[in-house]
């Protein structure tokens, strides 16, 4: 099984940190066995359908085809994680949602990380281009099958449509509480299909989580030198470092030996002390297709993750995020200030 990531992330400049507030984010806890006659998501003991519809779930337990895994009425999907997963209709007027109520209200002003994972069912006739999250204050009941008549406070849309049937995507982005949030609905929201549309739909689901961003008071002070690895002052962790000496070729994530002594500066930096975390966010030019440069951002953002994972800095401290050209640091008038805005940033910050 092969995972992608789609992240639809607003600047991180915090320490991902903290409990997940989803009671069972991978579908595990069951208080009734699928089967031919109840695959449905009440067959869990954390997640409830919303709205008048009956969302589906699946589990290597499962009596029959039915709600079986990794083979299923909508077609053949192994679980991103452990031995379960949802699954979602989406039929014109018919659109089917999964709520659930978090373990804690989230708190007012503090930024939370929200990450979930999709796979298009094989037997799925159409795409859809978005998925939302949608807080309450509690859980709701009673919504009608034609879709929940609010705005998601969260909207993850992909213009191209999501139409992966082979991998889980994963989709993330960072929320700021009001402070109402007690209960959480995933779905799909854009209710402005063309006219005539009655294309069937079917999403799996796995993995959903919710953590708070904790924030740092300790501070990092920069070389003022040609490289750019972060020497350890009296500092502020959560500052945005852009790597100076790091290479690819023109529209690949492949690194160039000449990026090797720039990176193991940063091998070092990080050995001296377990407890720093690091964030590597990928960046691009305005320069062609956006999706294509958020897939290169997040490549290239990987291959430094993957260089730090070969000279043993555990995967647990690294994280990667691809921004594409959003996030610019200088106009994109010239090639000269494209240039600069073609980078590889790291946020240090402490566990």
């Amino acid at each position: 099984m092969k995972t992608t990531q789609l992240l639809l992330l607003s600047f991180v400049s915090f320490n991902l940190a903290g409990q997940n507030l989803v009671p069972d984010p991978g579908f595990e806890m069951m208080q009734i066995i699928p089967s031919k006659e109840t695959n449905y998501i009440y067959c869990t003991k954390n997640w409830v359908p919303p709205n008048l519809t009956n969302a589906d779930y699946y589990n290597i337990a499962a009596k029959g085809k039915h709600g079986g895994v990794p083979k299923n009425t909508f077609g053949n999907q192994e679980p991103h994680s452990g031995s379960g997963y949802a699954g979602i209709c989406i039929q014109g007027d018919f659109i089917e949602y999964i709520e659930t109520k978090l373990t804690s209200t989230l708190i007012k002003g503090e930024n939370y990380l929200i990450e979930f994972y999709i796979s298009k069912a094989e037997k799925a006739l159409t795409s859809v281009n978005e998925f939302g999250i949608l807080f309450a204050d509690k859980v709701r009941r009673g919504f009608d099958i034609k879709g929940i008549p609010h705005k998601p406070n969260v909207d993850f849309t992909n213009p191209s449509g999501y139409k992966n049937k082979d991998d889980w995507i994963k989709l993330s982005a960072i929320y700021t509480a009001e402070g109402y949030e007690a209960a959480l609905i995933l779905g799909y929201f854009n209710y402005d299909q063309p006219k005539g549309y009655s294309g069937m739909t079917h999403y799996y689901i796995d993995d959903v989580t919710v953590t708070l961003v904790e924030k740092k008071n300790n501070s990092l002070i920069l070389t003022k030198v040609v490289d750019s690895i972060p020497k350890l002052f009296s500092p502020k962790f959560g500052e945005a470092v852009t790597l100076k000496n790091i290479f690819f070729e023109t529209n690949k994530a492949e690194l160039l030996s000449q990026s090797f002594s720039e990176l193991d500066k940063l091998v070092q930096y990080l050995n001296k002390d377990s407890a720093t975390t690091i964030i590597i966010s990928g960046h691009t030019d305005n320069t062609g297709n956006e999706h294509q440069n958020k897939t290169l951002s997040e490549a290239r953002a990987k291959a430094v993750s993957d260089y730090l994972s070969s000279k043993q800095i555990d995967k647990i401290r690294i994280k990667y995020i691809g921004y594409g050209s959003a996030k610019p640091i200088n106009s994109n008038d010239t090639d000269e200030c494209k240039q600069l805005n073609r980078r590889v940033e790291v946020i240090l910050n402490k566990k």
